[in-house]
């Protein structure tokens, strides 16, 4: 038998987590002497090993403990589930890695970052999979793959160009510019989507007139006020939705 101290190194745990794990009833003692002593054998070191390999699947102390109170066959089954978890994480994570390389080359491509506008730019590239399920519920869906696969064969210039105008979009809402710049800079920034694509998308909605999109799945760079100004500006200037009145 091996004292707690003894026990302790001999797992590389420390004596308040086996003290911890005893408390979750997930590591008895074999034996408490008299004066309160715990002492381990090595059917418990067995026990240590199945915990330390249960976490390190990404279990909770509290899954371990119905696992254990389950025996082999629920173990199985149960790894054969955390196995399909882990592996939709993995996924999960690939998909991460690569949006957050895309954003990466997007900022690098920036002159100017402003962080609440290049923090939407990755949560766009985050939610795309909820956005397009979103929008399956009211474009036809070879619409919805088009406009994706527009964005994605030119996501890194299109968002630094989306970043770039916004900003000085943003600034001109502050700081007014000459009309001919601010037209200009409108016309681009509504230009971001190839018209025919827009209008297709403008005809496929026009059944949903009162049609409000997810705030959170398509957050706007600008604040309601600068909203209103922009579309003030642009039929003022003789434009909406990037097309000339005349």
């Amino acid at each position: 038998m091996f004292s707690i101290g003894q026990f302790a190194k001999k797992t590389g745990l420390t004596v308040r987590a086996l003290r911890f794990y005893s408390d979750k009833g997930l590591l008895e003692p074999c034996y408490i002497s008299e004066a309160g002593h715990r002492y381990y054998n090595d059917e418990s070191i067995v026990k240590v090993q199945k915990i330390m390999t249960l976490k390190y699947l990404d279990y909770s102390l509290e899954d371990i403990e119905v696992l254990f109170s389950k025996g082999e066959i629920g173990l199985i089954e149960s790894l054969k589930f955390q196995r399909n978890q882990l592996e939709k994480k993995r996924k999960q994570l690939d998909n991460v890695i690569v949006n957050l390389d895309q954003a990466i080359a997007i900022g690098e491509r920036s002159e100017t970052i402003e962080p609440t506008l290049f923090l939407s730019v990755i949560h766009n590239l985050l939610k795309e999979d909820e956005q397009k399920e979103y929008l399956n519920q009211y474009l036809p869906k070879a619409l919805v793959n088009k406009l994706y696969n527009y964005f994605g064969m030119n996501l890194i210039e299109m968002n630094h160009q989306y970043i770039l105008l916004t900003h000085q979009l943003k600034k001109a809402f502050v700081e007014p510019i000459p009309d001919k710049y601010l037209q200009s800079l409108i016309e681009q920034y509504v230009m971001l989507i190839p018209q025919e694509l827009a209008k297709e998308i403008a005809e496929a909605l026009m059944e949903y007139e009162l049609l409000e999109m997810d705030e959170w799945l398509f957050p706007s760079p600008f604040t309601q006020d600068e909203e209103a100004w922009f579309l003030e500006q642009a039929m003022r200037l003789g434009l909406y939705g990037g097309y000339d009145d005349e």
